[in-house]
């Protein structure tokens, strides 16, 4: 499952998360829109402390359909400017390589 986006009906700006009012238009509809992919443009790595240490990555991702997101890196390997696929897994987002 892709992440959602939401289509402001009146003035076709795309938001998220979710807003009761679009933030051009003030118009209050919307149409949710499926979000696979996107391109990363800032990355950063944060550690998990105590019996779950662990080192993570999350990615700011400007998706396709235009509003930014933050995911959680599945591979090590992506870098700034690197095309991801979305998803949503266990209630958060995920980046990963596109074809992986």
């Amino acid at each position: 499952m892709s992440p959602t986006v939401f289509r402001c009906v009146q003035c076709d700006h795309r938001v998220f998360p979710a807003r009761f009012l679009c933030p051009q238009c003030h118009g209050d509809t919307f149409e949710a829109e499926e979000c696979g992919s996107g391109t990363v443009t800032e990355l950063t790595r944060s550690a998990l402390p105590g019996d779950a240490a662990g080192v993570y990555m999350l990615a700011t991702v400007t998706s396709d359909a235009g509003p930014v997101l933050i995911a959680r890196v599945l591979n090590q390997a992506v870098q700034r400017g690197d095309k991801v696929a979305l998803a949503v897994q266990d209630g958060g987002i995920f980046a990963d390589t596109v074809g992986s």
